[in-house]
């Protein structure tokens, strides 16, 4: 696999270009599940809160993440990831958070929930990725996981996420 990755600054963007998009992984209403753990992917059995708007993307990375052995927490907007996260009864290893959310960012919002949950890491995700960083994501020091992303790619950052220190993949505020 060819992987391109972009830095700028501390942000750091990931686009597999060779592999299948996560969005063809469906196919109409019915999901195609891929034995991770066969084709060598690193899954694992930590909490992950998930915060998408658009449902399609949503509904896929949530199947993929938990095909791979991920406990997920799923949710529209900030305001339905922060009555999750205190509603959950693990505690949230990670925030994954789209960067355009209805009614706040996804920097406010992982602004927020680093308060809620200082040991928890933060991986943003946009389809803006290259332009944001560009406009300054980097300034906030977050990694973001640019879509349209691979299943490999996907499951590939997260493991990278999870396995960092909490201070390494977020900003101090």
């Amino acid at each position: 696999m060819n992987s391109n990755e972009t830095e700028a600054g501390a942000a750091q963007m990931d686009r597999d270009e060779n592999a299948t998009d996560i969005a063809s992984v469906a196919a109409g209403d019915a999901i195609i599940r891929v034995p991770f753990s066969e084709n060598g992917q690193a899954g694992g059995a930590e909490t992950i809160l998930l915060v998408e708007d658009e449902e399609f993307v949503r509904k896929v990375t949530s199947e993929v993440l938990e095909s791979a052995g991920y406990r997920l927490v799923s949710a529209r907007c900030a305001a339905e990831a922060l009555e999750a996260q205190r509603t959950c009864p693990e505690p949230v290893d990670l925030l994954l958070a789209d960067l355009v959310l209805p009614g706040t960012s996804g920097h406010q919002l992982a602004h927020e929930f680093a308060g809620l949950c200082p040991q928890a890491r933060i991986l943003l995700m946009s389809g803006y990725a290259e332009q944001l960083a560009l406009d300054g994501l980097s300034a906030h020091g977050r990694e973001c996981l640019a879509k349209p992303f691979s299943t490999r790619t996907l499951l590939r950052r997260v493991r990278q996420a999870l396995d960092k220190c909490p201070v390494d993949s977020r900003a101090s505020a």
